[in-house]
């Protein structure tokens, strides 16, 4: 009991890092497109993870997330960004029994809306259009590819995902 106890912790934290090792990757390789009022972050298609594997995915997520900001045009002030983050994908995790598209939909509103916000603060861009911006490109990446990753990943991990 014990051993299967451990195992399972270290296949969480074995999980959260590569999520969390994967976001960073692709944020830096597709820097150009990662940042910014017009953004496709195609890291943010892992949300799509989110509902099959939980906690790990939620873990992982916030700190690609942390560590990917780090040369956010934004600055310092980005690295907040993983606190929207951190209480969006919970609302992806508990509302995996019930709708993945209305989490992933939830992730893509609060992420739009906070990042919307930063660059409204530090750029004075107008908020609302930057806003429904945010949220095609977001929504693009999380409703989009991430739904098919999530939808691919269940078929390949099977029903009982």
């Amino acid at each position: 009991m014990q051993m299967n106890i451990r195992q399972n912790r270290t296949r969480s934290l074995v999980y959260g890092a590569i999520i969390a090792a994967a976001y960073v990757a692709l944020v830096f390789l597709l820097a150009p497109i990662s940042y910014g009022a017009l953004q496709i972050r195609v890291a943010d298609a892992l949300v799509g993870i989110v509902p099959l594997v939980g906690w790990p995915g939620v873990v992982g997520v916030t700190i690609g997330v942390l560590i990917g900001n780090i040369p956010s045009t934004l600055g310092p002030l980005d690295l907040l960004s993983a606190i929207p983050t951190f209480v969006a994908l919970v609302i992806v995790v508990k509302l995996r029994d019930r709708s993945v598209m209305a989490g992933l939909t939830a992730y893509t509103a609060i992420i739009s809306a906070w990042v919307g916000y930063l660059l409204a603060l530090v750029f004075q861009v107008p908020f609302a259009i930057t806003f429904v911006y945010l949220f095609i490109g977001i929504g693009i990446a999380t409703m989009g590819m991430g739904y098919l990753l999530y939808k691919a990943m269940k078929r390949v991990l099977g029903n009982g995902a």
